[in-house]
């Protein structure tokens, strides 16, 4: 589909080369020319381990009205794939496209660099611009280019003479309500008919799979695993979305890639040195304080464009890595929430990252056995901590977050005072004596402590007791404190260690 449908004035065929060749460079193999039918399948799932289905949603959906079947109504993806090989592509001058989508935007751009000076294209869709699912770059080239949408309209008749396309007839369209996905739902205007006259019909109004090897209810797929019910089959793209974006595609056939990876139990994970300059934490704050803009692409001029010469030129090597020099580090620091508080109550503070071999305690007859539970892994240096009492719930660091996160409800929240402490259902509330410092933690179902003294780290629930080496964070003793007891994890003990580092820092006068 990128190689034989997307326009060459969006994607040059020595851009698709290359990432033919920096895949088969890896050592891929790839079979043109086979066919899958159902006894090739079966043959493919006895031969190979796993299998990856990815072959997209190859046909256009059917223009489904009177008169559909006229000379000069054309399926858009081969009407796209001949435009790009260099065949005639038999539109006339007067060209209709039927749809919103980016196929919709694909057809009307070609269609425009195909009808020359004194030709029109037209787009109806039956939804507004707003709800169109094209991208909103592609609407905004199509409307540059010159090309007219008609919003609110939906096609009833194709009208023609001597068999060819003379008009469409159309429909005005209100919308009213919302339908099963949320998006305004379009309803007919009685009696408001109305024609458009054309001589070319693109209906591009969706596309479907062509997948007969296997039937749509066994290629149904887990959305986190890719797995569909037919043993070691997965499956992405268009394939499992419907008619989607290669972006998305691309993304699929990663993330099913790292799926098959651990399940066939295969560690292709590179040891690559980070040779990244680090900066510190005051050198981070200033780099995301300053704003550089980026660069400005350079594309063709909208009275240069009819014709199928690249539009926007990739960025040369210089400003490619001018374009890198404004990462801002977010995978080391963010920090906005403690900007953006008009209260101060998000409190930053610096950790050293750790990893940690989490163990856990079986406890058999009152015999406790140490083993292995889990990794615990903090990677980011810094960190964030809400002071219960500054914060009035305002909203403000939700607001600005770059993740869409809530800081106020979901970092770890400190209270300053016992009495606040008392009155919160959930927090955590700092000890002070002159041996050790003891993190206390309150949710509804009882309270956990966390103790530092010179050499441990003291542990203890309502049920549970462990201590620590304070350096390595392995077990000097584990015990149940309940018979009911079992079995006991320790990971919010690291937790409560990470955040006791920021807690013990806090000094107020």
């Amino acid at each position: 589909m990128v190689q034989f449908a997307i326009p060459g004035f969006r994607l040059t065929d020595n851009a698709i080369d290359k990432d033919f060749k920096r895949v088969t460079d890896l050592g891929v193999k790839i079979n043109y020319n086979s066919k899958i039918d159902k006894d090739k399948f079966q043959t493919l799932k006895k031969d190979y381990s796993y299998i990856f289905v990815g072959a997209g949603a190859q046909l256009s959906a059917s223009l489904e009205i009177e008169g559909a079947d006229a000379k000069g109504v054309f399926e858009p993806l081969n009407f796209l794939f001949n435009v790009k090989q260099g065949k005639e592509s038999g539109i006339g001058k007067n060209v209709v496209i039927i749809g919103g989508g980016n196929t919709a935007m694909d057809a009307a751009r070609t269609a425009y660099r195909l009808v020359g000076k004194d030709g029109k294209v037209t787009i109806v869709y039956r939804r507004t611009i707003n709800e169109m699912p094209a991208d909103q770059g592609e609407i905004k080239a199509v409307l540059e280019e010159g090309a007219e949408i008609i919003e609110l309209v939906a096609p009833e008749k194709v009208i023609s003479k001597d068999g060819y396309v003379k008009a469409l007839l159309c429909s005005k369209m209100e919308l009213k309500g919302v339908d099963s996905k949320g998006r305004p739902t379009p309803v007919k205007i009685l009696d408001s008919e109305f024609e458009i006259s054309c001589d070319t019909i693109i209906p591009a109004i969706g596309q479907n799979l062509d997948i007969d090897f296997a039937t749509n209810d066994l290629l149904k797929a887990d959305s986190k695993t890719y797995k569909t019910q037919i043993g070691n089959v997965f499956i992405g793209g268009d394939a499992l979305r419907g008619a989607s974006t290669a972006i998305n595609a691309i993304a699929d056939g990663r993330k099913a890639a790292e799926q098959i990876r651990k399940q066939a139990s295969i560690d292709f994970r590179l040891q690559i040195q980070d040779t990244r300059q680090r900066l510190s934490k005051k050198e981070l704050i200033i780099k995301r304080s300053k704003r550089v803009f980026a660069k400005e692409l350079k594309e063709l001029p909208l009275n240069d464009r009819q014709n199928f010469k690249l539009i926007s030129e990739t960025l040369d090597k210089q400003n490619i890595v001018e374009e890198a020099s404004r990462c801002l580090y977010c995978d080391e620091i963010c920090n906005i929430c403690t900007t953006v508080c008009p209260n101060f109550a998000n409190y930053s503070y610096n950790i050293e990252p750790v990893k940690i071999s989490l163990q856990k305690a079986i406890v058999t007859e009152g015999k406790v056995d140490i083993q292995f539970d889990k990794q615990f892994e903090v990677k980011q240096k810094y960190q964030i901590l809400n002071i219960a009492n500054f914060c009035n719930e305002c909203g403000n660091c939700n607001t600005f977050c770059p993740t869409s996160s809530a800081p106020y409800k979901e970092k770890p929240k400190i209270y300053l005072t016992i009495s606040s402490f008392k009155d919160a259902e959930e927090g955590y509330f700092l000890s002070k004596v002159e041996d050790r410092i003891t993190l206390i933690y309150k949710e509804p179902g009882g309270i956990k402590t966390l103790t530092e003294n010179k050499d441990e780290l003291v542990y203890e629930t309502d049920h549970a007791l462990g201590r620590f080496k304070k350096e390595t964070f392995t077990h000097i003793e584990a015990k149940a404190k309940t018979p009911c007891v079992k079995e006991i994890h320790f990971e919010h003990a690291a937790i409560m260690s990470v955040i006791l580092q920021g807690a013990k820092n806090l000094t107020f006068e």
